[in-house]
């Protein structure tokens, strides 16, 4: 009979053996669900996995490897790397020798191939190669780990080519592009803020100070940053900044606030140089505003042109007919004088106005400088040196007359500016201006300009004063020393011969006004009333009818009692349309015409004249010659008579004109 420790002993050693037989059959449980685990991530894992056996034949592959290579799972097992990777076979067979002899990985090979199925595919391949050892350390397999890293460098490809495009677009920009620290140091700087700060290298800028050494305003600098931090963005601001070589550009900047924990904090720049840009629109406004200030001069001119002309005109008349009463006769001249004083002066207005008809025939620049030389030395004064040094010059189109006058206004301008003497210089040269020239002076045409330059070394001008001195009436010199008409004269004359005019001038440093004129052919105009002057109304006398248009009674009466008085027969009218009635009966052996009147003006009365009776002798008047360019073609046979003018000059244009037949005759 057994005893009760042997039958205790028999059960507790079948209990064991029954939990060592759940235990292992849990333990078999949790090893293939890990390992059904790990199939899984093995299968489905993004990278490429695959198993080589000693034959360097795939033992096994996932999913993600046999889509490399356009094949399934099941088709790669059994076969050599060479059969399944043709391309590059052989180099992934070499790797996988290499770690079965080794037992060594190999890491981080990079292959590239068309893509199998899609040749027109780049794959770029990563490969690692790791050793499967068992446990007496010996290599039994190789487990390779492939990624496809195609997308990743399409992708840094991308990336690098826009990179690459954006630093060529900030390289070869216009713009200067530019970041700093609010403090003012220069980060990352381009090409073109070097070319407007005129640096030649980069480390030029990073040495100098945005703030203090770039900005001519520091304080602009500081209102900029604020506004930047505020908003974040400033756009179109305008600033001036400093150029290394002392220069000043003014410049149009847009900011943006840029914040990086960690990081200084900067400001991006974009800055356009918009110096030469105020330039232009400086000289336009220039321009605008000389020819507002003209159309306003030769309006009065206009008006003031009638009333003076009729008070010369009968100043003259009464002169004539008080000769053998001097003191009536005194009175009368002293009139006249002041008259003719009051019509200079109007005729300095319209000359500004370029409101006068000029009498242009070929000129040579050069005679004109030295035909005036001996009188400036005369009227420059002793103290004052006067060289004059011409070049050759094209011949050009021009009235000499007010040419000279050109050449003696600068030259007594520069006088003046030199109280204790100096320095004069008269120049002439040819220039041909292109037409990049031409795009930064409104106005200015692409030719070749014959150059009259007059230069100082007197007390110079500031800005302020400069940009002012064409204007009429404009002067600096004392109360009573000076009209200020000179230099506007010099303006409107040269502005109505198509030239233009630049001034250099600093203080202390003198001035220089250099004069450009156009080379151009044109019809020459004369005026009748530039030529012979006779002594007295009794050497102009005639019998011939005269037609004599005239809308101001003042002048049309004194106009018509000095030809009555000189023996013409005189048919006067107020307008061009009586004038057509009058000479309906009869035809006149001349017609004085003024240019503007109601109902009809005188080029148009003349066009009717020449469809009644041809050719007919034609004196165009006026104060104010609103186009004389045109006006210049209206009659090819007039002449033109400025007012305000004397019974003298009308009888000697008059004269002048019903004679040139006559002398023509006797030529022949």
């Amino acid at each position: 009979m057994k005893t009760g420790a042997a039958g205790e002993a028999s059960t507790s050693q079948s209990d064991k053996i029954a939990r060592l037989q759940r235990a292992l059959a849990e333990s078999e449980a949790s090893a293939r669900k890990k390992i059904a685990e790990l199939e899984v991530i093995y299968r489905c894992a993004p990278v490429g996995l695959a198993v080589y056996d000693r034959n360097l034949r795939f033992l096994r592959v996932n999913d993600a490897l046999a889509r490399f290579n356009n094949l399934s799972p099941a088709e790669h097992t059994g076969r050599s790397v060479e059969e399944i990777t043709p391309g590059f076979g052989k180099e992934i067979a070499k790797c996988l020798q290499q770690v079965f002899e080794s037992g060594k990985s190999i890491l981080n090979v990079e292959r590239q191939r068309a893509a199998p199925g899609k040749p027109a595919s780049r794959q770029h391949l990563l490969t690692s190669y790791y050793p499967l050892c068992g446990e007496d350390g010996s290599v039994f397999a190789v487990c390779s780990v492939v990624l496809d890293r195609s997308e990743r460098n399409r992708a840094e490809e991308e990336l690098r080519i826009s990179e690459a495009r954006y630093l060529d677009l900030v390289k070869n920009s216009a713009y200067g592009i530019f970041r700093a620290t609010v403090d003012g140091t220069f980060q990352d700087v381009n090409p073109a803020l070097l070319l407007i700060l005129g640096c030649n290298r980069a480390e030029d800028l990073h040495a100098l100070n945005l703030a203090s050494d770039v900005y001519r305003f520091p304080e602009q600098y500081a209102q900029h940053v604020a506004d930047c931090r505020a908003r974040g963005l400033v756009h179109g601001a305008e600033t001036e900044w400093k150029r290394r070589d002392g220069g000043i550009v003014a410049v149009r900047v847009h900011l943006r606030h840029i914040s990086i924990p960690g990081n200084p904090e900067t400001i991006e720049f974009i800055a356009e140089d918009v110096t030469e840009l105020r330039a232009m629109e400086r000289q336009l406004r220039q321009a605008q505003k000389f020819e507002a200030i003209g159309e306003l001069a030769g309006g009065i001119a206009h008006d003031f042109n009638n009333v003076m002309g009729a008070i010369l005109g009968w100043a003259e008349l009464g002169y004539e007919q008080n000769r053998e009463n001097p003191q009536v006769a005194e009175r009368f001249a002293r009139i006249r004088e002041q008259a003719e004083r009051a019509a200079a002066l109007t005729r300095e207005l319209l000359t500004f106005a370029r409101r006068q008809v000029l009498q242009p025939r070929a000129v040579d620049l050069n005679t004109i400088a030295g035909g005036l030389t001996s009188f400036l030395d005369k009227v420059i004064g002793k103290d004052i040196e006067l060289k004059v040094l011409t070049t050759t010059v094209d011949p050009l189109r021009a009235d000499p007359a007010q040419l000279e006058q050109v050449l003696m206004n600068l030259c007594l301008n520069a006088r003046d500016a030199m109280p204790r003497g100096g320095r004069l210089a008269v120049e002439t040269e040819m220039v041909e201006l292109d037409d990049s020239y031409c795009r930064f002076y409104p106005g200015v045409t692409a030719g070749r300009y014959a150059v009259l330059s007059v230069s100082d070394t007197g007390m110079g001008m500031d800005n302020v004063t400069r940009e002012r001195i064409f204007e009429p009436f404009f002067t600096t010199k004392e109360r009573g020393k000076g009209t200020g008409m000179g230099l506007a004269t010099v303006y409107g004359i040269v502005k109505q011969h198509g030239g233009f005019i630049h001034v250099y001038s600093e203080p202390e440093q003198g001035s220089l006004f250099r004069v450009y004129l156009p080379v151009i052919e044109g019809p020459q105009v004369t005026d009748a009333a530039a030529r012979a002057r006779v002594a007295s109304l009794a050497e102009m006398r005639g019998t011939e009818t005269i037609l004599l248009a005239e809308d101001h009674e003042a002048i049309r009466e004194m106009a018509r009692q000095t030809l009555v008085s000189l023996g013409y027969r005189v048919l006067s009218a107020g307008d061009g349309m009586e004038a057509l009635r009058l000479c309906e009966s009869q035809e006149p052996a001349l017609a004085i015409l003024d240019v503007v009147m109601p109902k009809l003006g005188g080029p148009a009365t003349a066009e009717k004249l020449v469809e009644r009776y041809g050719l007919l002798p034609t004196i165009f008047t006026s104060g104010y010659f609103q186009d004389p360019e045109s006006l210049a073609t209206a009659a090819a046979h007039a002449q033109y008579l400025q007012k305000p003018y004397s019974p003298t000059t009308l009888g000697c244009m008059v004269r002048e004109i019903l004679d040139k037949p006559k002398r023509e005759a006797q030529k022949k």
